[in-house]
């Protein structure tokens, strides 16, 4: 199980011979040369080394971190890997579905090999999605109970424990001003059923109809990583693929906890690439997520030399369908070049505490947005939704406070607080604390203008833009 004596390698085996179906895979199961086989035996924790993984900069040690991840998943085992550097190549959808600590382990992440469609870990939830077959009754119920101020639904009481998502995919809202072509987004909600029916998440929406209700079991245990350093290299994907590639974590498991990490870019590298990314974190039908004590990054897009400028929006961390996520001291930060370091969209319930970040971005449907003891940088926070927006002891970057984006109607719908905050103005021009400019367009649905505006102890510091 080690390269070396003393490498961290060193574990117990089985020595047998094969049973029918016993594959080796240089991992668990060793070929010998006898013709027979050691098995891993392991119930506690693996690392890395126990697999083969080298670490020498020209083997891809994806493949064998892989290996690693994949036992680990089938025995209900950690993995516990706190030392060594990994690179990881051409391999993808490395699974995470138990507990990983990484402590001061470093991963170098070779971007030519990014891909499209896979991550390089997945997250992945322990059970699947369903799509719900409702009878007549039923979805007349559900339709008449989906709708804004109901908290509990006893029709949906045998799914506590789930996360709903209910879709009208004939009815079309949210057309995006500015992008011909555009059919928006599908009306669309989430919430979480606890029991009796109670539900978590307020509704926004009423429905005059459903083409889809689907419930994604949340697991009854919180999954941790911790640890790790991330080093990527800045990298074009080689494959010639134009559009969204993915280079880290896609999170799909409800009640994850992801904290102790470093993102850059590899020593003396630049970002380099031409085509965006998904988010190095990027959720999708998540329920309280938490990701704390982060260094992320964002990424580079409107380079000076226009043939180096990336088309689209490219993100250090993204998602849709988000309840109850939090982010806490996170920290991502850069100049005018680079973009957002998030973007998302259906984001309920959404905390940031403690953070400091060059944007806050939700672009269709944020609901319940709470920014508390941060610092926002110079691409600013923009949003649109509603529910209560509460923004505290909060520091802005640049001429704006808040701009809601016009591209889907300047929309809010609820209340919108500030208290001790500060905007320090980064330029000549307008100053302004609340920017409200939909425009002349039909976004189907209403657009409200925030149903009360409280401000209080607001400063505008004008020291960097006398």
């Amino acid at each position: 199980g080690y390269h070396t004596p003393g490498d961290g390698g060193g574990t117990l085996y089985h020595v047998l011979r094969p049973l029918e179906g016993m594959q080796p895979n240089d991992g668990d199961i060793i070929a010998l040369s006898n013709g027979l086989v050691a098995v891993l035996l392991q119930s506690t924790a693996v690392n890395y080394r126990m697999f083969g993984a080298v670490g020498d900069g020209d083997n891809d040690d994806g493949v064998q971190i892989k290996l690693a991840h994949e036992y680990a998943c089938r025995r209900r085992v950690p993995i516990v890997n706190t030392t060594g550097e990994f690179w990881i190549k051409q391999t993808n959808g490395i699974p995470i579905q138990t507990n990983v600590s990484w402590g001061n382990t470093i991963f170098h992440v070779d971007e030519r090999y990014n891909d499209m469609r896979q991550p390089r870990f997945i997250i992945a939830n322990d059970e699947p999605t369903q799509t719900l077959e409702l009878d007549d009754e039923t979805k007349a119920a559900l339709l008449e109970k989906i709708r804004p101020g109901v908290q509990i639904i006893p029709e949906l009481a045998p799914y506590a424990d789930h996360l709903i998502v209910v879709i009208d995919n004939d009815d079309r809202i949210g057309i995006r001003a500015g992008y011909e072509g555009n059919r928006g987004w599908a009306r669309e909600e989430l919430f979480y059923v606890e029991e009796e029916g109670r539900i978590v998440g307020d509704i926004a929406w009423q429905f005059s109809n459903f083409t889809s209700v689907t419930a994604t079991p949340c697991n009854d245990t919180y999954l941790v990583v911790e640890g790790g350093g991330f080093r990527v290299s800045g990298d074009t994907p080689e494959s010639g693929s134009r559009g969204y590639h993915h280079n880290g974590f896609s999170i799909r498991r409800s009640r994850t906890i992801i904290r102790q990490q470093w993102v850059g870019l590899e020593e003396g590298r630049t970002d380099d690439s031409l085509e965006p990314r998904h988010g190095f974190y990027s959720f999708s039908r998540v329920y309280d997520v938490t990701l704390e004590n982060i260094r992320a990054m964002p990424w580079e897009k409107g380079r000076p030399d226009p043939e180096r400028a990336v088309l689209h929006g490219t993100y250090g961390i993204g998602g849709s369908r988000m309840l109850n996520c939090t982010f806490r001291n996170l920290t991502a930060e850069a100049g005018w070049v680079s973009w957002g370091v998030f973007g998302t969209n259906l984001n309920k319930n959404f905390r940031l505490e403690n953070c400091r970040l060059n944007r806050v971005d939700v672009h269709f449907h944020c609901w319940n947005l709470s920014i508390t003891d941060c610092t926002i940088g110079l691409k600013g926070i923009s949003v649109t939704g509603g529910g209560e927006l509460v923004v505290e002891n909060t520091t802005r970057h640049g001429n704006t406070f808040i701009s809601f984006r016009p591209d889907y109607g300047a929309k809010w719908d609820g209340p919108i607080r500030l208290r001790d905050c500060t905007l320090k103005p980064s330029g000549n021009g307008r100053v302004s604390v609340l920017s409200m400019r939909p425009s002349d367009f039909d976004y189907k649905y209403p657009i409200g203008l925030g149903t009360s505006v409280t401000i209080e102890n607001l400063c505008i510091d004008y020291a960097a833009a006398p």
